[in-house]
């Protein structure tokens, strides 16, 4: 666990991040790193980057708070805990109002579980041996709301559709096409609960070309309409 620290002042903020690259350098690898602060987690993947550790395969990096500007642009994107602020705030209120009422409060720890995991790149691990399909699922993954095909990916890996589609099914247990939905979807749904976009500007986001297909895709796959999913599932 990648525990909080202040950094050096002066000047020499550079010393800290050299101490964990070469703490990142000398532990066995791959394994699982858990900062305590979206921040930390971004310097453990800067120390990453700059000792030529692969993220996520090396060491896969989750962080807290779902910092969701830092996350996108840390690289690659940052996977967080999603902390229970509104809960936080309550319980705050119930303590305070209680206090405020002459209830002496003897010291006590809260604690609130998550409300969930926004997992991104930094942790998501391909554990697959077939090195074809492993580097099929990161082409989906970096461009499926791109536009990405799937004879764009045969294409690019220099094999066959029947081939890929073979051994894609045999590791992943569906198709490359089926990936790609998948993954577009997947993107979909972060959207619709975590932002106030209407549809049109999803699908656009997404790589679909129209809305109208998106919505009809999204009810089928979901059994409701995004926007009836989105009121059920804002954070």
């Amino acid at each position: 666990m990648l525990e909080h620290g202040t950094t050096r002042r002066g000047g020499r903020g550079s010393d800290d991040d050299a101490v964990i690259e070469r703490w990142l350098e000398r532990l066995p690898k791959p394994l699982a790193l858990f900062a305590c602060y979206d921040i930390r987690g971004r310097q453990a993947l800067d120390a990453c980057r700059r000792a030529g550790i692969a993220v996520p395969d090396e060491v896969a990096v989750l962080g807290v708070d779902d910092d969701e500007l830092l996350c996108s642009l840390s690289s690659p994107p940052l996977s967080s805990v999603i902390p229970d602020s509104r809960g936080a705030g309550r319980l705050a209120a119930v303590l305070l109002e209680r206090l405020m009422q002459g209830e002496a409060l003897e010291a006590e720890e809260w604690l609130l579980p998550p409300l969930g995991i926004a997992t991104r790149q930094s942790s998501d691990v391909l554990a697959i041996d077939d090195q074809l399909v492993v580097a099929a699922v990161r082409l989906v993954r970096d461009r499926a709301c791109k536009g990405i095909k799937v004879q764009d990916i045969v294409r690019e890996l220099g094999t066959s559709r029947r081939i890929l589609d073979h051994r894609f099914a045999a590791h992943v247990g569906h198709t490359p096409h089926e990936e790609i939905a998948r993954q577009q979807f997947r993107r979909v749904e972060q959207l619709l609960a975590e932002t106030d976009l209407p549809v049109t500007k999803i699908a656009e986001r997404c790589g679909f070309r129209h809305a109208e297909y998106m919505t009809v895709a999204f009810t089928r796959r979901h059994g409701m309409p995004p926007s009836r999913w989105r009121g059920l599932h804002r954070r």
